[in-house]
């Protein structure tokens, strides 16, 4: 009996010391909104932690979206992991937003809170942008681009030699029918082919198709290549270099840039438009505006999706053609 008491002591002790730290992450979270508040960019989450998105993606709907599963987990643990839950407090601009999409204005007014609802129900699945210049990094199902394979655009039919390509990516808005668009590449055991326009400043992506060359289109991009006294050089190379993880890479400007692919040597790569400083959230506004110009200093820019999918996409040893 002695011993009997001995071991119900100790089970509650130990039931006790497990409900303390619970009990304390609840007060700690108590002043945080139970719903998702206008400071919190899920998207941004999502990205950032790709750890919390791959471990909620099956649950993501039974939550109720994107923005809920997110924001539940930042409620519950990111807080109390020092997790940050946005690049920039002021990231949703309602005066922007308001301004830009009249039709939204027209039924929600000026609303911040109302004008974020919209947003995170209807307005990220359109692609409508919260600031001025934020850039999407998740795709209009709501999975950030890369981390899974609905990121990935379908293959589409065999497009025709010497005809423009169909964009699956960001929109390229070019029907110029000498748009460079070679078909019937030999495979080289590489899944894809890429090709850059440097007349257009268009990026399309080859997949190999029934015949068993690069003959299938699977992504077009806008892309900026290099501008006067800084061009682009023509010819066929291979990708045999990507940057460790996708991180952080210093230009030559003092510019900073992510999701690096080199392709020659002497400092050539496809990555994305750049970002002021090393950590922005935020690519410089003049360069992703610039995206279907010469405006680069000899690399291949890509907006921040279509290089986060190029990266995650092609492997070293990728066949690139650059011509036009």
């Amino acid at each position: 009996m002695r011993n009997f008491k001995k071991i119900l002591v100790t089970l509650a002790i130990a039931v006790f010391a497990v409900m303390i730290p619970k009990t304390q992450a609840k007060a700690a979270n108590a002043a945080l909104p139970a719903t998702t508040p206008v400071w919190f960019d899920a998207e941004y989450y999502a990205t950032v932690y790709p750890d919390v998105y791959n471990a909620f993606a099956p649950s993501i709907q039974a939550l109720g979206g994107l923005d809920n599963a997110m924001w539940f987990h930042y409620r519950n643990l990111g807080v109390n992991e020092g997790r940050k839950p946005a690049a920039d407090p002021n990231w949703f601009d309602a005066a922007y937003y308001a301004a830009t999409y009249p039709d939204v204005a027209a039924v929600y007014g000026t609303d911040a809170d109302k004008l974020f609802a919209h947003y995170i129900t209807l307005g990220r699945s359109e692609l409508r942008r919260p600031n001025a210049s934020y850039v999407h990094t998740i795709d209009r199902n709501g999975v950030p681009n890369g981390l899974a394979p609905s990121a990935v655009a379908a293959p589409a039919a065999a497009a025709p030699t010497g005809t423009p390509a169909q964009s699956t990516g960001t929109q390229t808005n070019n029907a110029n029918a000498n748009l460079y668009f070679p078909t019937g590449i030999p495979c080289n055991g590489s899944p894809y082919y890429i090709i850059v326009d440097r007349t257009y400043n268009v990026c399309n992506v080859l997949t190999v198709g029934q015949d068993g060359t690069y003959s299938q289109l699977v992504r077009s991009m806008l892309c900026s290549t290099g501008r006067a006294g800084h061009g682009t050089p023509g010819g066929t190379f291979t990708i045999y270099e990507h940057t460790a993880g996708g991180g952080w890479v210093y230009m030559a400007d003092g510019t900073w840039a992510v999701w690096g692919m080199r392709f020659r040597t002497g400092g050539y790569m496809f990555h994305s438009v750049c970002f002021a400083k090393k950590g922005d959230l935020l690519p410089i506004p003049e360069e992703v505006a610039a995206l279907g110009s010469k405006a680069s200093l000899g690399c291949v820019r890509l907006s921040v999706e279509d290089a986060m999918w190029l990266y995650n996409a092609v492997p070293d040893g990728t066949l690139v053609t650059i011509a036009g």
